[in-house]
Parts: structure tokens; sequence; C-alpha cells
């Protein structure tokens, strides 16, 4: 199965109340996937059921033959405005409708992004002809609408970056959780094997044991620079001298906080169309690149066959030889702020 398609149903399972009590105006919007086979959405709901003392219902579900996974996230990101905790979203006025004709246009969207996913898959797997090929104006106006639509989502990372710095720096000097709205995490240190040094020393044993791959590279030529603020640099500045303990304490949030995080959660909400329409025209761009190596003054799609090499080719070699070429990340933190409000919205 492509990677692209990853069938499944998106469920929405709501709360109900046998007592005559109030019932929460919550929605739960979640997602089971094809191959796991035998359970289905009611299956899901009965898996939350438990430590809830009100029978769950799903109330509507739709299937998708696209990525699963994908359709999720983006409604996630669509409903940012109005998530509380996890898969839980507070429902507009009480009403489902809206976010079921959000999360139907969305799988619209990515239903139909499956076709020209498959055809760019199977030309990423080929080694380009080495030619680069003249522009028609349909593709000059591709590369402009593509080049104006990734200026303006680093203009929106900007602003959510910015954002990120100035919570960071409302803790003060000692670097702080703020409650329901931004968090440090424990992050361990990545390592990789380093073929090139691997190649340059054993290179009989790199030829015998590395395996031949393409290794795809899409570049967009031409595109816009944005320089950062002045604003965002005294506020990373301001961050480098800020101290880290092992243990983040973690602090009240406030109406300031709160309302930067508002405003960092409707700047992620508006980036998903233009994200949408960015891959869009890339998706076409690769297209008319199709087995050539680019096209002049717009993009270049190298696919050239390597050869690699892996720790788990060589597990036949003892872990003092192969440490010698394991390059080791070191242990910190990232900083991460929530995608929702755990928290009253105003």
């Amino acid at each position: 199965m492509s990677i692209q398609t990853q069938p499944g149903t998106i469920y929405f399972v709501e709360e109900r109340d046998l007592l005559g009590f109030p019932t929460p105006n919550y929605v739960k919007i979640g997602l089971v996937k094809e191959n796991e086979k035998g359970r289905s959405s009611d299956d899901r709901k009965d898996e939350h059921q438990t430590g809830n003392p009100r029978p769950l219902v799903v109330v509507d579900s739709i299937e998708t033959e696209a990525n699963v996974s994908t359709l999720e996230t983006m409604i996630h990101q669509s409903l940012a405005m109005y998530r509380h905790r996890g898969e839980w979203f507070v429902k507009p006025n009480g009403k489902l409708k809206p976010f079921l004709e959000k999360a139907k246009n969305l799988n619209n969207i990515v239903f139909n992004k499956v076709e020209k996913s498959l055809q760019i898959d199977a030309f990423s797997k080929q080694e380009d002809n080495g030619i680069e090929i003249d522009a028609t104006k349909e593709i000059l106006e591709i590369h402009a609408s593509l080049i104006n639509t990734n200026l303006q989502l680093k203009k929106l990372d900007e602003e959510k970056k910015i954002i990120e710095l100035t919570l960071r720096k409302f803790t003060g000097s000692i670097a702080k959780n703020i409650h329901g709205i931004c968090n440090y995490k424990y992050k361990k240190g990545s390592s990789r094997f380093d073929n090139k040094k691997f190649e340059i020393d054993h290179p009989i044993l790199f030829q015998k044991f590395g395996k031949d791959s393409i290794n795809p590279n899409f570049t967009i030529k031409k595109q816009p620079i944005l320089k950062k603020s002045s604003i965002r640099i005294d506020l990373e500045n301001n961050i480098k001298i800020q101290k880290y303990k092992s243990c983040f304490e973690n602090i009240d949030n406030n109406e300031e906080t709160k309302d930067l995080h508002h405003k960092w959660l409707s700047v992620h909400v508006k980036k998903q169309p233009l994200e949408i329409q960015r891959d869009e025209l890339i998706l076409d761009m690769k297209l008319r690149c199709g087995e050539n190596y680019g096209i002049k003054d717009v993009c270049s799609w190298s696919r050239k066959k390597i050869k690699k090499v892996s720790k788990s080719d060589l597990k036949e070699f003892d872990n003092d030889f192969l440490d010698n070429y394991i390059h080791k990340s070191q242990d910190g933190f990232s900083f991460a702020v929530n995608p929702f409000r755990p928290y009253k919205f105003s």
C-alpha cells in the first residue's frame, strides 16, 4: 500500500446522559485505520468509554480512501480554535454541522491528491534523466503562485515564532512551563550512521554491504527570502541567557498569556489553506518535471541512485567497531505550544 493511501474512518463521538444532567458541549474526533482488522468506530468508542460515567455515542463518521491519519491531522488543525484537549472539541453554538462540513471538505481535498501522489511516487523511485526542460507559460504561472504562497507562509511562520519567543520570555530568567499554554519536554539525542566516513575507511565493505536507493531532492528556485525582524532577533537574544533546570516549574496562565495563545492558534489555523495550496502546487510542478531533472529557472528534482549502508546492514560486526561511525547528538529540551485550550474559552 502506498504511503499516500491508508483508508479508514474518521468518527465523531458525543456524550449522552441518562440521568437528566446537562451534557457537556464536547465532541471527540478520532480515527480507525482500515488495516486495524475487526475494529470499528464503535470499538474505538467502547475503548474511550472506560472512566466516563456518561454513555458515548458515535453520532457520525466519514469514510476516506486517502490517508486517514493525514485527514485527522488536517481536521484537528482546522478546528484548533475549538480544540479543548487531545481529540475533544467544543461545538460552536452546540452544533456539530460546521465540524462535519469542514471534515468532508478536507476529505475531498486529500482524496483528490491521491492520484497525483501515486504518479509522483512512481517518478520518485526512478533516476532522473539529467535533462532540464524549458518552462511553459503554465509552469511559470504555477511557479509564481508557489512563490507567493511560500512568502505568505514564511510571514505566518515569523508571526508564530515571535509569539513562541514572547511566551518563553514571559517566565523571566528561568525557563518555566505555562499551565495549559506551553511547556518544555526532554528530548533524547538522536544518532546516525556516518556513511561517508565508513566508505572512505572501508571501501570494500561499503561496496559489499551498501544498498542502492534513490535520493530525491526537490528544490524551488527564486524562493522568497524573509529576513528575521528586529523584534524576533531581540527575543532570541533574550532567550539565549535564560537558564534551564532539570525539572521545569509550572506557573499559572493569565489574560496576557491566554491572548498570546489565542493569537498562536489563530495563525496555526490560517496556515492550513496555504499549506494545502502549496502542496497542490508542488504536486503540479513535480508532474510537469516528470522524468526530467528539472525546469530551467523554476525547479530541480534530482533523483540520483546512491549507495547507503546502515548499522543494521553491518550486524555481523561488533559494536566497538561500529561505534566509530555513529554520530550522536546531545540530549536537550524542546519547547511546544499546546494546539488546544484546556482552560475556559473566552
